[in-house]
């Protein structure tokens, strides 16, 4: 007999499962089991298997300002070009904001998409990020989940056991947080969330274990002796299914060496971690916590993870836009500029793309008046990708003389999914069964790739 077994006899298994995960790190961790087991399917579209790649998204919630950054518009009129001049790169052709020296030298490794834009009306940050992070037109409501990119890579090309497939570092979004994680691919399959800078005790207790681990495994049989109960009172549906064959690996990959390693900075020295925060400009310009992100994400591609994903920064400037940028450019500069050079040393750029971008641009006009800023625009914008095939020292299509249009090289959403699916390793036309098993594809739209952007 289990002492206290007889406090579950009420609780059905659902709540059983919530609080099970609950009590692991603070974060959900039975909801992403069944990734590593592969759940799988009959798939059409996948064709023959390349190496699988890995990812990071750094994601600008709000929507970084291009006329400010990658795409600047210094003879376009006193209303328009802002406070900040532009600075040539190592690219020729190319110039960026004075604010990002860094990123001006390591132009010959990254791409500036200029032609891909959500076309929304007007600005929507509910919208937009769902669209970008999916490659297809998601709603809050009325149109099926779509997967984020790493939710799918964890369905067809699931990693090692011993790391979450799909990691997010803090929160995947500054408007709507979490709540694209959910997709029609199941619980199975969503991204393992937590954050290792702002709530530090989650990882204190994957760094120093807070309980000896023969107490560790008894907690194990006591889970399944309980689920045993259960299963007896709740049919199986395919939520349920995707998490039962997996509580063991719960406790297994919160035992990771690997994910403890890659998660502990102190095995970093230290003059490294100033590249990543800026040193003492990072202490009094802007929170270093963010930019660690940049450094983390890096030592769990070098682990092995397969996809990465954190918010960076908050880019929403109706007002002070000048002042806000001058907080947060120079960081971005310093952080995005120390990961891809560690990743092309390391021999890890090749085969890791690296993504920088927001849910739309910024307003080209802002006015000269004192503390202006740019409001929502949706019809221009500016994609920063960096190696796992996509072309070095690269830029893709241009807007009109005030960048407030496309003027050149079109694309939509559902294209820049496509090619990001194909660097991956998985065609965008592969079929995936939802878990009411209907079929749909993972772009769900007929999508030209953008071939200039690719190697």
């Amino acid at each position: 007999m289990i002492i206290g077994c007889e406090s579950f006899r009420g609780m059905d298994r659902r709540q059983f499962l919530r609080i099970g995960g609950a009590t692991l790190c603070g974060v959900n961790m039975l909801d992403i089991l069944a990734a590593q087991a592969g759940a799988n399917r009959p798939l059409t579209g996948l064709g023959s298997p390349r190496r699988p790649k890995q990812m990071i998204c750094v994601w600008m919630a709000g929507g970084p300002p291009h006329t400010d950054m990658f795409d600047m518009k210094p003879d376009s009129g006193a209303d328009y070009r802002g406070e900040f001049r532009p600075i040539r790169s190592n690219l020729p052709g190319l110039d960026v904001c004075e604010l990002m020296p860094r990123l001006s030298q390591q132009a010959d490794k990254y791409t500036i998409i200029r032609s891909v834009t959500t076309m929304n009306r007007p600005g929507d940050h509910s919208r937009a990020p769902m669209y970008w992070l999916t490659g297809n037109p998601r709603l809050p409501t009325g149109t099926p989940q779509y997967p984020m990119y790493g939710s799918v890579v964890s369905r067809l090309r699931p990693g090692p056991d011993d790391l979450p497939t799909f990691t997010v570092l803090g929160k995947i979004d500054h408007h709507i947080g979490n709540a694209i994680a959910p997709s029609f691919l199941g619980p199975a399959h969503n991204p393992f969330i937590f954050d290792p800078i702002e709530r530090r005790d989650d990882v204190a207790r994957m760094l120093t274990p807070q309980i000896e681990l023969p107490a560790f495994q008894r907690d194990a049989d006591l889970l399944r002796l309980v689920d045993n109960r259960l299963r007896r009172q709740d049919s199986l549906d395919p939520v349920i299914a995707g998490l039962d064959r997996n509580q063991q690996t719960a406790f297994d990959l919160l035992r990771s060496p690997k994910l403890r390693d890659a998660l502990d900075l102190s095995k970093e020295p230290q003059r490294n971690i100033e590249r990543y925060t800026g040193g003492e400009m990072g202490r009094t310009r802007y929170p270093a916590g963010s930019t660690r992100h940049f450094l983390l994400a890096r030592r769990l591609i070098e682990a092995g993870a397969p996809n990465v994903h954190f918010s960076f920064g908050y880019w929403d400037w109706h007002g002070e836009n000048f002042s806000a940028g001058r907080q947060q450019i120079p960081m971005f500069d310093v952080a995005l500029s120390a990961l891809l050079e560690d990743l092309d040393q390391r021999g890890l750029l090749d085969t890791t793309i690296v993504l920088a971008l927001g849910e739309m641009g910024r307003q080209p006009r802002c006015g000269t008046v004192q503390g202006a800023g740019r409001d929502h625009w949706d019809y221009a914008q500016f994609v920063l990708a960096a190696g796992g095939g996509f072309r070095r020292g690269c830029v893709v299509g241009a807007t009109d003389r005030r960048g407030e249009q496309v003027s050149d090289a079109f694309y939509k959403v559902e294209s820049f999914g496509a090619t990001l699916y194909h660097l991956l390793g998985i065609d965008p036309n592969t079929v995936v069964n939802t878990l009411n098993n209907r079929p749909i594809r993972l772009i769900n739209e007929d999508a030209p790739l953008i071939r200039e952007a690719i190697a």
